[in-house]
């Protein structure tokens, strides 16, 4: 069906424009979405209503089909949920109450109260959205401000904030962030400070093939999360044959950051976009790619304008299009900006909403390697992961591969949130522990409290105890104690967080987020948050065996049943808290239950 709709599409739209696109036209000029608007495209068009309704409704900000005066996003993500004086619970409440209307509702005086998953400043916690413009309501008169801002038209006079970056010290290696102590967002610092010498490097001295080799050489592995070598990645791509005999390729940079407690590729964007631009056109150039694509959440306003505008100065100055550095590679690169579904994250679902289509998953294999975009090879990188090429062209393969742990090389970014008492970015040689990170690195813990619990990767990621802090961050030690090293967003909780409501969250979450394509995810998630429901509010008898019961059943289908990480990875926090965590389970029992679930009225 999709392949139908995507041919339609091209007949009518033009090859390569999309329902997607057309629908963000009118958002980004209403702010909303109206029936009357979904009518009139399909009969511009000639394309079947339903189609276009369900491509807008499958995405947060396209489908909002009701006006609002002003639009306030509350986030509700775990690094906000931890975040001091009660988090983002306690900033919706204030909110709620001060602006007379709930969430998923509009005030009637116009404003309309929202979630969202994360906005990228998760150690400036809670966090919000005003209009277009992300605000940290740490400060003790945020609320106050925001409110009479809203209510009353006075100036807002609040800045986007700043994430605190914490460079290597002398000696440590510097990969990723060796840009970050000098202005290189426009084009000009970034020549002086040597971005796009690599570029150069390769069009000019180098086949595709030898850029392939000297990834493969590298041992780099996808810093999205799944580990993926990347230079096998990009000769699958280089080698697949193409079902039309055409020879288009694609590269995709997915920047669909949604992890709570990450904001690692928003700041690559931000302060170093040319380096981003040249490592997404080397991987073009390694896989023969003519096109490449980067997907960028709506919540990083500040990326989208950089990106738009590094983009624009590049191909003015001959890096982007027709006969790159007096080469014959040609590539053109579009930014696309999503419009809020955390599934996107996950590459065949972000392929999907490039093409126009509602983003669902889709089965593997075949995989994106083989057929992706429009059915043609396509390689689809993390933003991290593209980020280290131009310094493994510049340094050789051999040189990145020395630095690293185990099967796990080179650096990592790692983003940590309020609970340090030193929250912001960091980059770390892969191997470095949690403990050295947290306790030396990030200073301790701050407010004077002690941790409980640490995740890391999301929130697909499980949590661990103290006891496991030596455990080194490696793809596969993490796994060993029931972690991941996923993004490697971390969120450190402390003594007085509620691990049990984490979790409620978390396979809230899940239910909210599920592309809805597998029953095991989409329903198992509903019914999850049901159960955590019931085991928090002792008035329904709390936890009880018959319910701890249910819930590990309804884990394991998930597990077992599930399309994607989505659903197959949400039952690890889960998993974390029954091994790691038991009391925190206990706590919520009620006396008198006996171990079974209780009758209750109504």
């Amino acid at each position: 069906m999709s392949d139908n709709l995507i041919a339609l599409q091209n007949k009518f739209l033009g090859q390569g424009t999309t329902v997607y696109d057309k629908l963000a036209v009118i958002h980004d000029a209403k702010g909303h979405v109206g029936d009357e608007d979904i009518m009139a495209l399909a009969e511009q068009y000639n394309l079947p209503p339903a189609h276009v309704r369900s491509t807008a409704k499958f995405y947060e900000e396209l489908g909002q089909d009701t006006p609002a005066r002003h639009v306030v996003k509350v986030c509700n993500g775990e690094a906000c949920r931890a975040a001091p004086e009660g988090g983002c619970d306690a900033l919706e409440h204030r909110l709620s109450e001060a602006l007379e209307t709930e969430v998923d509702e509009t005030s009637d005086d116009g404003i309309r109260l929202e979630h969202v998953a994360c906005l990228g400043y998760c150690g400036l916690g809670p966090n919000a959205m005003v209009d277009d413009l992300p605000v940290s309501m740490a400060p003790s008169d945020a609320v106050d401000r925001v409110v009479r801002h809203l209510k009353e038209g006075e100036p807002l006079e609040m800045e986007e904030p700043v994430n605190a970056i914490h460079l290597p010290p002398e000696g440590r290696p510097r990969v990723l962030l060796r840009h970050f102590d000098r202005d290189v967002i426009s084009l000009p610092g970034a020549r002086k400070a040597g971005v796009y010498s690599a570029l150069e490097k390769a069009v000019k001295t180098m086949t595709p093939e030898e850029v392939i080799q000297e990834v493969e050489a590298s041992q780099l592995r996808g810093r999205g999360g799944a580990g993926f070598p990347t230079g096998r990645k990009l000769r699958t791509v280089a080698e697949a044959p193409v079902h039309d005999g055409s020879q288009r390729r694609f590269v995709v940079d997915n920047c669909d950051e949604g992890d709570a407690g990450s904001y690692i590729d928003k700041e690559l964007l931000e302060r170093d976009p040319h380096t981003q631009l040249e490592g997404l056109l080397l991987a073009a150039y390694a896989c023969g790619a003519s096109d490449a694509y980067i997907y960028l959440r709506y919540e990083y306003p500040r990326a989208l304008r950089i990106m738009e505008e590094a983009i624009a100065e590049a191909e003015e100055a001959g890096l982007i299009g027709q006969g790159i550095l007096g080469s014959d590679f040609h590539c053109q690169v579009h930014l696309v900006k999503g419009q809020g579904a955390y599934i996107c994250g996950e590459e065949t679902s972000l392929l999907r909403s490039l093409e126009g289509v509602p983003a669902l998953v889709s089965y593997k294999p075949p995989f994106p390697a083989h057929k992706g975009l429009w059915g043609y090879p396509t390689a689809v990188n993390n933003t991290e992961t593209l980020h280290n090429l131009p310094w493994i062209v510049e340094h050789g393969g051999e040189a990145y591969a020395a630095l690293g742990y185990e099967s796990s090389r080179g650096t990592k970014l790692v983003s940590l949130n309020t609970a340090v008492a030193r929250p912001g970015l960091y980059e770390v040689e892969l191997g470095t522990t949690l403990h050295e990170l947290i306790f030396d690195m990030a200073g301790g813990m701050a407010h004077g409290k002690a941790l409980k619990g640490v995740q890391i990767g999301g929130p697909l990621g499980g949590i661990l105890p103290a006891k496991h802090l030596d455990t080194p961050l490696d793809f596969e030690a993490l796994e060993t104690v029931g972690g991941i090293l996923g993004h490697a967003g971390i969120v450190v909780y402390p003594e007085d967080q509620d691990l049990v409501e984490i979790c409620r969250g978390l396979m809230a979450f899940c239910a909210v987020e599920s592309c809805g394509k597998c029953f095991p995810c989409r329903i198992g998630s509903v019914r999850g948050t049901e159960l955590f429901d019931q085991m928090l509010d002792p008035a329904q008898g709390g936890v009880t065996d018959d319910r701890l019961e249910l819930l590990w059943d309804l884990c394991e289908t998930m597990k077992l049943g599930s399309l994607c990480a989505l659903g197959t990875m949400t039952p690890l926090p889960m998993e974390s808290l029954k091994t790691h965590f038991p009391e925190e389970l206990e706590r919520h029992r009620v006396s008198g239950t006996n171990g079974t679930t209780p009758e209750v009225e109504g």
